[in-house]
C-alpha cells in the first residue's frame, strides 16, 4: 500500500518535472527571439538582458530535465 502510493506520487513528480521543463524551454525559446529580433527603441543593454534572462531560463529548463531523468530512472528501478 505505501510503496503504491509512492509511485504514484513519482509518477506526478515526473510528470509535473517533464511539464517544467518544457515551459522553461519554450520561455527561453521566446526571449531569445526577442532579444535577436530588431525593435524600434530597443538598446544593446536590453538586448543582453533578454539574452542573459533565456540562458537562465535555458539552465532552469535542462535542470528540470536532469531531475526528470533521476525521477524516471527510480520508477523504473521501483517497478
Amino acid at each position: 500500500m505505501e510503496k503504491d502510493r509512492e509511485m504514484k506520487h513519482l509518477k506526478h513528480k515526473i510528470t509535473d518535472y517533464k511539464r517544467f521543463s518544457f515551459i522553461f524551454l519554450f520561455i527561453s525559446a521566446f526571449l531569445y527571439i526577442g532579444s535577436a529580433l530588431p525593435m524600434d527603441g530597443k538598446t544593446a543593454g536590453r538586448a543582453e538582458g533578454l539574452m542573459i534572462a533565456g540562458l537562465v531560463f535555458l539552465l532552469v529548463a535542462f535542470v528540470f530535465y536532469w531531475r526528470l531523468q533521476v525521477a524516471k530512472k527510480r520508477y523504473e528501478e521501483n517497478l
